[in-house]
């Protein structure tokens, strides 16, 4: 929660989401991006799809953020249940790391299956090179979460090729801040 204070900003004010009426925080933790995202974006509504008890906490972080009215949490499961519908933004947010390539593909596949057509998915994380060549500290980050998860740190390339596999088009790579970054695509009309 702390470090999305100025992560959530930088990536919210890093993807143009004019027009776009409501985003879906996959496994969203406290809302703290589902938050940045609504205030930078006026007219944007938010759901966090987050696990119990984890839902509670998000409900009282958001409310205490003073987001209340414009961003709700949903209680579910993003490896065991279809994601919530009605989004034409879903945001996976330091979430992919986690996870081994099956569980990527699983969210990936169920991120197109509930975003409308030309809905955007936004896969914020540390992402490797193309080349996977760095950043160092990104490199760092992967040693020590192929020690602790089933995850890494995932290349763009990778990310490219996954969810072109998956169903998206329009693939873009757009820096944030402090080796962060947005994967921006988007579901075929």
């Amino acid at each position: 929660d702390a470090r999305g204070l100025y992560l959530g900003q930088a990536a919210a004010g890093a993807v143009d989401l004019a027009g776009r009426q409501a985003l879906l925080d996959v496994a969203g933790g406290s809302g703290i991006y589902a938050c940045a995202c609504v205030d930078r974006h006026p007219g944007l509504r938010a759901t966090v799809f987050e696990r119990p008890p984890v839902d509670a906490v998000a409900a009282r972080a958001i409310a205490g953020r003073g987001f209340a009215e414009d961003v709700r949490v949903v209680a579910g499961d993003m490896l065991r249940e279809p994601l919530p519908d009605g989004h034409d933004v879903h945001l996976v947010s330091n979430v992919l790391h986690d996870w081994d390539l099956p569980a990527v593909d699983a969210i990936l596949a169920a991120s197109f299956a509930a975003l409308p057509p030309d809905g955007l998915l936004l896969i914020h994380d540390a992402h490797l090179t193309a080349a996977r060549t760095g950043p160092l500290p990104v490199a760092s980050y992967s040693v020590m979460l192929m020690h602790g998860t089933e995850g890494r740190c995932y290349s763009v390339a990778e990310m490219f090729e996954r969810t072109a596999a998956a169903g998206f088009r329009d693939q873009a790579f757009v820096e944030t801040v402090a080796d962060r970054s947005l994967v921006v695509c988007r579901k075929p009309a």
